[in-house]
């Protein structure tokens, strides 16, 4: 069974349209059950599949700049154009989508590594919600504690920043980093794109005024919920819900800097997007930073 927010059915692949497609620059691997389904493809663009895939676990051949080899110059899927939807392999059906996986159901929810994504979910004023089924009493309790955090954060009653606050004390934390000191932490991560190793070399020596948060209410709200809803599950296999907890805030306050720096609204936008990308899809960065 499974379960979505409901700004889920918001989202659709906007194609050709995308700046930053999730066809360049990521490696694309095949599922078993998919590369059945090219083998069993007597046609042209069958031959021209199966060649441009290699390796174990089977992957497609990218191009020059990192192109998927079926993404035409306009921008969009050869696959898509001469085959349908139902011939893309699991992970590209599935981007920008994640899972949280629980003991009778699983939660879907989207990536911000994907622009559209990050406008449908920021841009949304109506707060998360999603309808949880029942489930045993140590989930129950997981999700008790997570709406507590979602409460805390959609507490409209009160600025951005003091909901920041209220959510860093209930858990024995802080919201107020030291910029230069955070900095270094994402710097020493691994990093795929120069052009975010440049936006956070911007913050050395910089000071920024927290009211930030306050001036873009919505759209921290929903980084914020957004952050605990992907990551908080981890939890329930380690424990560590103040963990990923002061992962959400180092992430807010972050972007809230880079923010500061930059209010035009498709730069923010794009910032959260290299955020999620250069941290959210790393393992490696996800465990030194959900860690801290």
């Amino acid at each position: 069974m499974e379960v979505f927010p409901n700004y889920y059915e918001d989202f659709s692949c906007i194609a050709d349209r995308c700046k930053h497609s999730c066809c360049i620059g990521w490696e694309i691997d095949i599922d078993e059950d998919t590369k059945a389904f090219y083998n069993s493809l007597n046609t042209p663009i069958g031959e021209k599949i199966r060649a441009n895939i290699e390796g174990e676990p089977p992957h497609f051949i990218l191009k020059a700049g990192d192109r998927c080899p079926f993404l035409n110059n306009d921008g969009l899927c050869d696959i898509i154009l001469t085959c349908g939807k139902d011939a893309l392999c699991d992970i590209c059906t599935l981007h920008p989508r994640f899972k949280n996986f629980y003991a009778s159901f699983e939660e879907v929810g989207l990536g911000l590594c994907c622009e559209e994504a990050v406008r449908v979910i920021l841009i949304r004023d109506e707060r998360f919600e999603i309808e949880i089924p029942k489930c045993d009493d140590e989930e129950a309790e997981f999700f008790k504690i997570r709406q507590s955090i979602f409460d805390i954060l959609q507490d409209r009653k009160k600025p951005m920043l003091c909901r920041f606050e209220d959510l860093a004390r209930e858990f024995g934390l802080t919201f107020d980093f030291v910029i230069d000191t955070l900095v270094e932490e994402y710097l020493e991560l691994e990093r795929l794109d120069e052009k975010w190793t440049d936006e956070l070399e911007k913050l050395k020596e910089k000071t920024f005024d927290k009211g930030i948060f306050n001036k873009y209410p919505i759209y921290f709200e929903q980084l914020a919920v957004y952050f605990i809803f992907r990551h908080l599950s981890e939890a329930l296999y380690d424990g560590d819900i103040r963990g990923k907890v002061n992962f959400a805030l180092m992430g807010c306050f972050l972007l809230g800097a880079m923010w500061s720096l930059n209010e035009d609204k498709e730069k923010m936008f794009d910032l959260v997007r290299m955020y999620s990308s250069e941290v959210e899809y790393s393992e490696e960065n996800l465990e030194k930073m959900r860690g801290n």
